[in-house]
């Protein structure tokens, strides 16, 4: 069975113990959410300390560290677990300097980084709704998270010299919407999507929305949206349209019709008559 590149998890008033792994299999990310500070202690392979843990921080750990922490009321975070594969595979697709190698994250304890948080926030959000955004957004997501991570606290994978395009070419662009297009009622993901245009898949998350001005996911939504508008016309149901469309159900079809054209799918259907 093919191990997953991440796993989240939200663990909620855990009791005070003693938490060891003396060897992690994949790359550890935890964020602490509890509300109020604890005092933790941590130890891994090059830091040993005390101290306080704040909502928002961070602890990062490398595959292959050692990993104990210990705390003393209960405690509420997210712990994120990232396979090496897929942290090798960006690297490697952003042509970083190292990529071919471990790569090393080093130990952090106690960072604070915005971006990492909401990141993650979005993807336990999206896990919780049962992947309501489909496979794309959160494909986007941990693409997102994993660029920042090899950018910011990667060891040896600083962007060398080489100028980064800005935006898709003409032929990279129409393979993307011509793809988008065909595959509509469809949950695409962003790997698919990528081969679609040539391109690697972290590349794409950052050039379609400065060619297009949207996100992939936002794009294909907006698609569906002008899509379903002929369906409406036609006679077809609310409910078949949105099956038809891949919205996970009636509710998901309307939200997002109201949001993108400020009037319900009825109101829509009652006011081209």
């Amino acid at each position: 069975m093919e191990k997953p590149e991440y796993t989240l998890s939200s663990m909620e008033q855990v009791p005070p113990q003693e938490a060891f792994e003396p060897v992690l299999t994949g790359h550890l990310m935890v964020i602490h959410r509890t509300k109020e500070p604890v005092r933790v202690f941590e130890r891994s392979d090059g830091y040993s300390g005390e101290g306080v843990a704040w909502p928002g921080h961070i602890n990062v750990f490398s595959a292959g560290d050692m990993s104990l922490c210990r705390w003393d009321r209960e405690l509420d975070f997210y712990r994120l677990d990232l396979s090496p594969d897929l942290i090798q595979k960006v690297a490697g697709e952003l042509e970083l300097p190292g990529g071919a190698r471990q790569i090393d994250f080093a130990t952090q304890i106690r960072l604070q980084d915005e971006r990492i948080v909401q990141l993650v926030r979005w993807l336990h959000e999206e896990q919780q709704s049962g992947g309501l955004g489909g496979r794309l957004y959160s494909d986007s997501l941990m693409r997102m998270l994993t660029v920042h991570m090899l950018d910011r606290y990667g060891s040896g994978t600083k962007a060398g010299s080489r100028a980064a395009p800005h935006k898709l070419d003409k032929n990279q662009l129409d393979q993307a919407l011509q793809y988008i297009d065909a595959f509509l009622d469809q949950d695409i993901s962003l790997e698919d999507l990528a081969a679609a245009a040539h391109i690697s898949s972290s590349h794409l998350v950052r050039l379609f929305k400065q060619t297009t001005g949207l996100p992939p996911h936002q794009y294909i939504i907006r698609e569906r949206i002008r899509r379903s508008q002929q369906l409406l016309l036609s006679g077809l149901p609310v409910h078949e349209v949105a099956a038809v469309l891949n919205f996970s159900d009636q509710s998901h079809f309307h939200r997002h019709f109201k949001r993108v054209l400020g009037v319900t799918p009825r109101q829509f259907v009652l006011g081209s008559r």
